[in-house]
């Protein structure tokens, strides 16, 4: 028996294995085929899926975009100058999408995109799904925050379309167009970008000459530019990880 295995061994040593691609191109083909045809059995609805993708988001950062909704609201009821609610709402909402680069990011910053890449469901529909979710709940945080605020009257639906969803939209359009840009995908430098963001914004509002400048449909406009151009950046996204996802799988 000793013998055989070493004569075992020394076959495996001086024989140099020589794989027919075309043997291996069959195998891969027929794989393909068995695993699709597993996954068509027990096909899961979309809604389903975007449960299942809800349930993967780490619900600390919505208890923490509450909590940062609360502390601002909190603040433009306590502080006795109105001049002082303007740049806090600006902070609050770079803030607020900064909150969500983690969850967005986690696909690369764990190098999971080879893995999810080569999965049933593609990178894009994870990302849409994704997409969706955080737009729901989000929607439904800000929905509340906006109509409690204005109804305190500190604050009226102008004042927070520019001094909120502006700053909030524009720091959207930086992470987002960070997360697919070769040169500037990593989270802390989409969360220094947001920043800076933030600090040319209090610098913009905080210059009276330059505020009063702009008069509200002007602010209105720029911020219906700014959504139109969130909106081609997460089409974007979409298109350039689905790429992605083709060539990982």
């Amino acid at each position: 028996m000793e013998g055989l295995d070493k004569r075992l061994r020394a076959y495996g040593r001086s024989t140099i294995p020589k794989p027919d691609e075309s043997k291996i191109k069959d195998t891969i083909v027929t794989a393909r085929k068995i695993f699709y045809e597993s996954a068509e059995k027990s096909a899961v609805s979309y809604f389903d899926f975007l449960y299942d993708q809800t349930r993967y988001v780490r619900k600390r950062w919505w208890g923490l975009q509450l909590l940062l909704l609360f502390l601002t609201g909190w603040f433009a009821q306590a502080v006795k100058d109105v001049q002082m609610i303007q740049p806090m709402l600006g902070i609050s909402a770079s803030l607020f999408v900064i909150m969500v680069i983690p969850e967005f990011w986690k696909n690369r910053s764990s190098k999971a995109m080879e893995v999810e890449g080569a999965a049933y469901f593609s990178i894009r529909q994870i990302y849409s799904a994704r997409l969706l979710v955080f737009s729901m709940v989000d929607g439904l945080f800000l929905a509340f925050f906006t109509v409690a605020l204005s109804m305190t009257g500190r604050v009226i639906i102008g004042e927070m379309i520019v001094h909120f969803f502006l700053p909030m939209i524009v720091t959207c359009c930086i992470c987002f167009r960070c997360l697919y840009s070769r040169y500037a995908a990593s989270e802390y430098m989409a969360c220094f970008l947001a920043l800076l963001w933030t600090g040319v914004w209090m610098q913009i509002i905080s210059d009276e000459k330059i505020y009063r400048a702009v008069a509200a449909p002007v602010w209105l406009g720029i911020c219906g530019m700014a959504a139109l151009y969130l909106t081609y950046i997460v089409s974007r996204l979409l298109r350039e990880e689905w790429a992605e996802g083709c060539r990982l799988g």
